[in-house]
């Protein structure tokens, strides 16, 4: 299929999908704003709630099955698009305090839940760059890691990476100590396959670097490689996309992550593309041309033979799949994170650590406390939103899962949303499944924040047309 063929398809497809039906509705906010639904509730929405509140009557004694985060916050640059605290060019010393932090956080977890080690059931390694790591002090990390943790159990660590760090024999050792120390999958963080695209980004990497450092993963032979790509940028068209969509495939990766660009911030920082849409939002594509982007993504990942294994994850197959993304969602597993800024959600608590800076991360630890900033302890109401906007978001809610979590069923807690859902072919039940029609998984994160409670809306009412759909119409109160 030629190019120009394959993109008037993809509008085609979308046209059948009828969005000026669901924003008139409600679904899709207006001017298309955009916000992922990652975690519920929103993490820039946790409350102020202490430490002691959060801790109380928290336990741990390894039967609860649950994924860990290992947050490093050093990168070489600072993305457009970047909305988390990170570091940009830190010395050596600044890093190695980190690890540091990072070890005694391990340790005074391990006290507060009083056992010996932590028993993950499978682990992202994320940031930042893990790989900016220097090859002594990733060696470091994972000395730490295993004092910490007893991966035994551990079904899949994934790490991911950048291809400017992955150069030369210093990027080759790093990729060889983590292969040693048991990471099976790369997360590749590409964005882009042509130069002037990775500057506007701020990307320090150029396009030949992503084939040199593809040839560093192959060569050391992970079990599964992926990359990232990212659309909707400025200066991103439906040509140039489709373009890196066939570059990716023609490499043979196991599997690609496509990301809307996000603009609005969904972390504990205001990247500078939210400026600069705010100040120029003519250089942007508009949302009609991002969801014909959007649609190319799965036509072209369908061509090559992957299957979209978790929402916006291409794979050739589950084994692909991101193991702590399943764990999270379609498993809702418990999630422990250590590090700057990591996310938790454990035995029904919310908390993130402090993102306010390293020097304040390490003076917390320093003081033997644990580095909380804010949180919340789940309430049943927040159990059965979170219970369906995660699950329902990916592969589908069990209804039986569903009411063992909450003590009701989903269509008692949410009769009304589905029934609305369902009039719009958005979502489907079979059997014990209740899930997203091809309709609804194009617009899935529209769909999910159906479930959320009026005060986590990424938008105020105004953003949303007065229909069936306008999510504040099923306010409780």
């Amino acid at each position: 299929m030629e190019s120009t063929e394959a993109i008037d398809h993809a509008g085609n497809l979308v046209r059948l999908l009828n969005v000026e039906e669901l924003q008139l509705a409600g679904l899709i906010p207006k001017g298309g704003l955009y916000y992922p639904t990652i975690y519920y509730p929103p993490i820039p929405m946790y409350g102020g709630s202490c430490e002691a509140a959060i801790l109380d009557g928290l336990k741990y004694d390894g039967s609860r099955p649950a994924s860990v985060y290992i947050h490093i916050p050093f990168c070489r640059s600072r993305c457009l698009y970047c909305h988390w605290m990170v570091n940009v060019d830190s010395t050596e010393r600044e890093v190695d305090d980190y690890l540091g932090s990072l070890a005694r956080e391990m340790e005074l977890w391990k006290e507060k839940f009083g056992v010996r080690k932590i028993h993950p059931r499978s682990m992202l390694i994320g940031g930042g760059t893990p790989t900016a790591l220097s090859p002594k002090q990733t060696a470091r990390l994972f000395r730490d890691l295993k004092t910490a943790l007893d991966f035994g159990e551990c079904t899949q660590v994934t790490c991911e990476t950048e291809p400017g760090s992955l150069l030369g024999d210093s990027g080759l050792e790093k990729l060889r100590i983590m292969k040693e120390n048991g990471v099976d999958r790369i997360s590749l963080g590409v964005q882009a396959f042509d130069d002037e695209s990775l500057k506007d980004m701020g990307r320090r990497h150029s396009s030949a670097d992503v084939m040199k450092a593809m040839e560093q993963v192959r060569n050391v032979g992970f079990r599964s490689f992926s990359v990232d790509l990212i659309y909707g940028y400025p200066g991103c068209t439906p040509e140039k996309w489709l373009t890196t969509l066939e570059t990716a495939l023609s490499l043979d990766v196991d599997g690609f992550q496509l990301y809307r660009l996000r603009i609005v911030p969904h972390g504990d920082k205001v990247g500078t593309i939210k400026t600069r849409f705010d100040t120029s939002p003519e250089i942007f594509p508009a949302v009609e041309e991002i969801y014909v982007m959007k649609q190319l993504g799965s036509m072209i990942a369908g061509r090559g033979g992957l299957v979209e294994t978790s929402r916006r994850l291409f794979t050739k197959g589950p084994a692909h799949t991101s193991h702590y993304l399943a764990d999270h969602t379609d498993g809702l597993m418990d999630v422990i994170g250590f590090g700057a800024s990591s996310w938790s959600n454990v035995q029904g608590r919310f908390y993130l650590d402090t993102g306010e800076s390293l020097d304040r991360y390490a003076a917390v630890l320093r003081e033997g406390t644990l580095p909380i900033n804010r949180g919340k302890t789940r309430t049943a109401d927040d159990q059965r939103r979170w219970a369906i906007a995660v699950t329902l978001k990916h592969n589908g809610v069990s209804k039986r899962r569903f009411r063992d979590l909450t003590g009701v069923s989903v269509g008692e807690a949410f009769p009304r949303q589905i029934e609305c859902l369902r009039k719009y072919g958005l979502v489907e039940e079979d059997g014990d499944m209740l899930s997203l029609t091809a309709r609804g998984r194009f617009f899935a994160d529209e769909v999910v924040t159906q479930f959320y409670h009026p005060k986590y809306l990424p938008f105020p009412r105004s953003a949303y047309a007065e229909g069936d759909l306008n999510p504040f119409s099923h306010d409780p109160s």
